[in-house]
């Protein structure tokens, strides 16, 4: 009940627009003090909150992201995935989820994916007759590849907070993104066959390595990413900055396109929004912190035991639950207040923390789809000047194949999300 009462109060802040770093850090101020706890600890644990090594590669990525959004490198991406899926029937709803895919190994979020990948390939959609809802589920939709498929920032989030490898967690992430990634394909292909959405140009040998050679730079980053990671060269901390560095060569010297003056308004972008990310932390932490102070979990922790729940049905419970928190939480709060709860519980019933990391990630997309706090559908909606409610509509068929594919990581742990990690030794 007292869980109840603060998750309820929680939501009522929320609801009035205060915003969420501001409503977590409230309701926590309130827990201590109503324990008589001395409120220094507020200050305390939100230093706390963001005092880790590994969380340094959250603005690092962001960074990364940003700068290759600038270097206009998604035009490049997007003539490479047309010679690759632009002769299937709406081929550039292939395109759309493809080009997120190659992307989302460069962002680390869902928010550059959307905003990067949407500017250059909403437009041209509609021209060649794809509907205006259609278009921005498809790019909303795929949008989500960005924070599964490696480098994740959320991933980054939860290794940090979980104490658990963030090369494990972007192993595990590769499988599952291209799961999505290709069931959103399907999708969006039986979608176009009923609508009769156009074919791009046939397949050409000459024109498919002519595109490759000159998105080759791009494609190389998530390639030196994730290869120095999992090939234990660099740390993810290291990758990051690695992929800064990477990241401002290509642009400056092979596409020539991110002038000084671009790379500060760049700089400036990532600052702001490191800012928002890490305040959100280091809040959800403090409010993290004051659920684990006055045992709330132990109210969770008791029913679960008496109701003798197996792993699988209780990842199910698990997910509902988050995935609804995530329909009015951000996902970073989403971390530090839901997962903390049931911790103990995942320890109890022997779940594998990477198993368990991947279902969050996913959940947390999923939330990113969901109104009233979707980012992703608010960020598309702009761009393609699409009212919400259409949008939501069109992206029903999209948001169903992401329930089959948890579904699926909840079900097969060892043949989807485990197996790379294992293979790894991760």
């Amino acid at each position: 009940m007292e869980l109840l009462f603060i998750l309820c109060i929680l939501l009522g802040l929320i609801g009035i627009g205060l915003p969420i770093a501001f409503a977590l850090v409230c309701i926590a101020i309130g827990i201590f003090w109503m324990g008589d706890v001395d409120q220094l600890i507020v200050a305390q644990r939100l230093y706390r909150g963001v005092q880790s090594f590994p969380l340094l590669a959250v603005p690092l990525f962001i960074l990364a992201g940003q700068i290759m959004s600038r270097s206009g490198i998604s035009g490049h991406l997007i003539e490479f995935a047309k010679t690759i899926v632009g002769q299937m029937r709406g081929g550039l709803a292939a395109v759309n989820v493809v080009t997120s895919m190659f992307f989302a190994g460069m962002s680390g979020t869902s928010m550059s994916d959307t905003a990067a990948v949407g500017g250059m390939i909403i437009d041209p959609m509609i021209k060649r007759g794809y509907s205006r809802p259609f278009t921005a589920a498809v790019t909303a939709a795929s949008s989500t590849i960005g924070i599964i498929i490696p480098p994740s920032v959320p991933m980054v989030i939860l290794g940090a907070y979980l104490g658990i490898s963030t090369g494990a967690l972007f192993a595990a992430g590769l499988m599952a993104g291209l799961i999505l990634g290709v069931a959103l394909i399907v999708v969006a292909w039986i979608i176009s066959i009923r609508e009769g959405y156009p074919v791009e140009a046939p397949y050409s040998t000459k024109r498919m390595l002519r595109a490759l050679a000159k998105a080759m730079p791009a494609l190389l980053m998530p390639a030196i990413i994730l290869g120095g990671i999992l090939g234990g060269v660099f740390t993810p901390t290291e990758a990051s900055a690695v992929a800064v560095v990477y990241g401002i060569l290509v642009g400056m010297f092979y596409y020539r396109t991110l002038k000084l003056r671009v790379l500060y308004q760049t700089f400036c972008e990532a600052a702001v929004l490191s800012g928002a990310v890490m305040l959100v932390t280091a809040t959800a932490h403090v409010m993290g912190f004051a659920f684990t102070f006055e045992q709330l979990a132990d109210s969770i922790l008791a029913p679960l035991a008496e109701m003798e729940m197996s792993p699988t049905m209780f990842l199910i419970m698990l997910s509902a639950i988050m995935i609804v928190a995530g329909t009015f939480l951000d996902g970073i709060a989403m971390i530090f207040i839901i997962v903390p709860l049931f911790i103990p519980a995942i320890n109890m019933l022997g779940i594998d923390p990477i198993h368990f990391g991947m279902v969050v990630v996913l959940c947390w997309g999923i939330g990113q789809q969901t109104p009233p706090v979707g980012a992703a559908l608010f960020i598309t909606s702009v761009i393609a000047k699409v009212d919400i409610l259409s949008l939501t509509r069109a992206n029903l068929p999209f948001i169903a194949v992401m329930f089959l594919v948890l579904g699926a990581v909840i079900a097969f742990p060892n043949q989807l999300v485990l197996l790379i990690p294992r293979a790894l030794g991760l």
